[in-house]
């Protein structure tokens, strides 16, 4: 069972009790340069990787492949943190960010690999933030209409991508929810770890 966000906050601010406005600051500042410097990071794999490799479609088939994997470790990973962490709210927040941009970022290569193998997958030709703009939408259910799939191929992923939406956004938030639950009783349980060590 995941803990309701007002929970989350009421043990958020039980943990950060005894610190100063400054260490607080410090604790959400060093999370928000963690989670942009993650976002960064992803938007240069997707700069780096060739959207028109014409001749060799291994390519961006192989990122596709390898971004999936790293987002499986990753995953793993933000699990592990969150258990570890002096603040797993705080740590939970970051995970939830950085693997909802991972996840949106492997549909926005599919599409734009797509577009630019057939420019008439979509209704218009798909740039990597078009692409990505797409993926938000997609995942948002809000259905614009400014990009819609055209052919078989782009409405298949399209669907995939919808389908895989309603898992994440239940099943990813309930993990990572968890993690970060089990977290804050196993703090109460054996004390809350010595305030010089970082998460």
């Amino acid at each position: 069972m995941t803990t309701p966000p007002s929970d989350a906050v009421s043990e958020l601010a039980a943990a950060t009790a005894g610190l100063t406005v400054w260490q607080k600051t410090k604790i959400v500042f060093v999370s928000v340069f963690r989670t942009l410097l993650g976002i960064f990071f992803i938007a240069a794999v997707l700069v780096l990787v060739p959207a028109r490799p014409h001749l060799n479609m291994w390519v961006p088939i192989v990122a596709i492949a390898l971004m999936i994997g790293v987002y499986i470790w990753y995953f793993r990973l933000q699990l592990r943190r969150i258990h570890k962490a002096k603040y797993p709210s705080v740590q939970a927040a970051e995970a939830l960010i950085l693997v909802a941009t991972m996840f949106l970022a492997i549909f926005a290569m599919t599409y734009d690999i797509m577009s630019g193998t057939d420019p008439g997958s979509f209704t218009e030709d798909l740039d990597r933030f078009s692409a990505f703009y797409f993926a938000v939408t997609v995942l948002a259910t809000v259905g614009f209409g400014d990009i819609t799939p055209v052919t078989t191929a782009a409405r298949s992923v399209a669907m995939l991508q919808m389908a895989i939406d309603i898992a994440f956004i239940a099943v990813v938030v309930k993990i990572l929810g968890g993690a970060a639950t089990r977290a804050l009783a196993q703090r109460q349980t054996l004390g809350e770890p010595g305030p010089g060590k970082d998460n």
